[in-house]
């Protein structure tokens, strides 16, 4: 294996990671069990930032700029579902 893929295989463990303790973190039963998964889980992250900066200063992970008006055209169909979810909510707290 080369460094680049060892690397981004390593970021993408670690956003794996970051995932999963993210339901074990909502699904603590207990005080202590929570906050300890918390600190945990902010360590990871913090890692997992820490690899894809790494790989991104490298040029091994690459950002690709998206055109103005896709983001815009995305982003008035999550406000439209977004609308649409709420006052579906509305609706049902009525009924």
């Amino acid at each position: 294996m080369t460094d680049k893929e060892i690397l981004l295989d390593a970021l993408e463990q670690e956003k794996n990671i970051a995932v999963n303790m993210m339901y074990a973190l909502n699904e603590a039963s207990h005080e202590k069990l929570y906050k300890d998964l918390f600190s945990m889980t902010k360590k990871i992250s913090e890692n997992t930032k820490s690899i894809f900066d790494l790989a991104y200063s490298l040029n091994y992970y690459e950002l690709v700029a998206e055109d103005k008006d896709k983001i815009s055209q995305k982003v008035n169909k999550l406000n439209t579902e977004l609308t649409k979810f709420y006052e579906d909510l509305q609706k049902d707290k009525e009924n």
